[in-house]
């Protein structure tokens, strides 16, 4: 992945410096050195023992929203690697607002499509998406809690270590298909008991290790129990995601969705912890994974559920230093309220995306054909999904996967739906891998 951005950012610096007239500005030289130079930096150790365990400051305020247009692509991480600015820029290109070629087009994501066992990720297989079209996902979206040491009832020992190094080689497969990688998290509750039930529901998570309790000192001014339990929960995340390395043992650019659905009461970290607490355990994780753990190879992604039916939740946002992209997830249940709703949240949050110069995006989208039947909306994905989507400037939408219990991706046989499937792939308005490589420049100046 080096090698190749850097021959395309040769490329763009040199055409951009004959549009220009002129070299680039010392600042920004000496910003693409140290930039390029965290690529190739071993983990860094804190020398100071105590540094890590200093909490963000949960009264931090957030840099407000800048109307510099080229903020837009700046990443919410100062030291986001060069390859990691490169992926924020090709998100950005599909704001309708770019002027880029792209900003008429959506690429389409999928959640875990190649995998069969979502309990050790152990098997890959031939990707749902795949078999129907011959096409594949422009991102695809896996599970962080599959790879969870602390989830000790979930996996054994043999399952844990296949299912983190099958995660590594998927998460490079995928960089060399110049495939996006995202990931979601739904985060065990950090208590000493696990089971597969009581990972993130919030009847399971004692009150005392909710968002507030996790970042609450002691009277002498250390941090608690609850929070070095957290804390150890993050170093795990954090070796996980620094072993994440392209051919050219490069930090492979990941999104990273925790946190997510916020607006409901089904996590421990949902609505019932309130906006204050929620915003300041987000800052907390990406100041620690950031500048704790020097992970510079993260772009953020903040996506409640639901919005525009769940008033509030703007106020959860944790600033605009903390987030790259805002997304939400929302599921058609067959009711006869998802057309109405997802183009409400498709407003909210694309509204909300460029006030704070942010990427806009469908974080989950589906429809279970498992549960609702293949012909009880024979147009799901043309009309009622990719439709509405069109209109407004949104880098993606990841649908969901298939599993022996639900089914979100029609197959081979499924008759009209899978039919639909495919005319939605067809389209000159989705984009899906293959025909670009995500990981280089999407657009260059042309030369004048």
């Amino acid at each position: 992945m080096k090698m190749r951005f850097l021959a395309a950012l040769a490329l763009a610096a040199a055409t951009t410096a004959v549009a220009c007239g002129a070299p680039a500005d010392d600042d920004d030289a000496d910003a693409d050195a140290t930039a390029e130079a965290q690529t190739t930096t071993a983990r860094p150790a804190t020398a100071d023992p105590d540094a890590t365990a200093r909490p963000a400051d949960p009264g931090a305020t957030a840099r407000p929203a800048s109307a510099d247009p080229n903020a837009t692509a700046r990443p919410a991480d100062p030291g986001a690697t060069a390859a990691t600015r490169t992926v924020l820029a090709n998100l950005h290109s599909f704001d309708f607002a770019s002027g880029d070629p792209f900003d008429r087009r959506v690429m389409i994501g999928q959640q875990e499509p190649d995998v069969s066992n979502r309990a050790s990720y152990a098997t890959p297989v031939v990707p749902d998406v795949e078999r129907l079209t011959g096409r594949t996902p422009a991102l695809v979206s896996y599970e962080l809690s599959n790879a969870d040491r602390g989830a000790r009832t979930m996996f054994d020992a043999a399952a844990f270590r296949a299912g983190r190094d099958t995660l590594r080689d998927l998460v490079r497969a995928q960089a060399r298909r110049g495939a996006l990688v995202s990931f979601v998290w739904h985060m065990r509750c950090p208590k000493a008991a696990v089971t597969d039930r009581d990972l993130f529901a919030p009847n399971e998570c004692p009150r005392d290790y909710r968002l507030e309790e996790l970042l609450a000192r002691k009277p002498n001014g250390r941090e608690g129990a609850h929070f070095r339990e957290w804390r150890a929960i993050l170093d795990e995340l954090a070796e996980l995601l620094w072993s994440l390395k392209d051919d050219d043992g490069e930090p492979i650019p990941v999104q990273l969705r925790p946190f997510h659905e916020f607006t409901g009461n089904w996590f421990w970290w949902g609505r019932a912890n309130g906006a204050s607490a929620y915003a300041a355990a987000w800052r907390e994780m990406v100041s620690y994974l950031r500048d704790g753990r020097g992970l510079h190879h993260l772009l953020w992604v903040f996506a409640p559920d639901s919005p525009s039916s769940n008033g509030g939740w703007e106020s959860y946002y944790p600033g605009d230093d903390f987030v790259d992209v805002i997304a939400f997830d929302r599921y058609d249940h067959n009711d006869g309220r998802f057309a109405r709703g997802y183009d409400g949240d498709l407003r909210a949050v694309g509204s909300f995306a460029k006030r704070h110069g942010k990427v806009a995006a469908v974080s989950e989208v589906g429809f279970n054909l498992g549960a609702h039947g293949t012909n009880a909306n024979p147009t799901w994905f043309t009309q009622t999904m990719l439709a509405p989507l069109r209109k407004h400037g949104f880098a993606y939408a990841a649908l969901w996967r298939n599993a022996p219990w639900e089914k979100f991706i029609p197959e081979p046989g499924d008759g009209a739906i899978a039919n639909d499937f495919a005319r939605m792939a067809s389209d000159d308005a989705t984009l899906f891998a293959g025909t670009h490589d995500l990981y280089l420049p999407l657009h260059v100046p042309p030369e004048s």
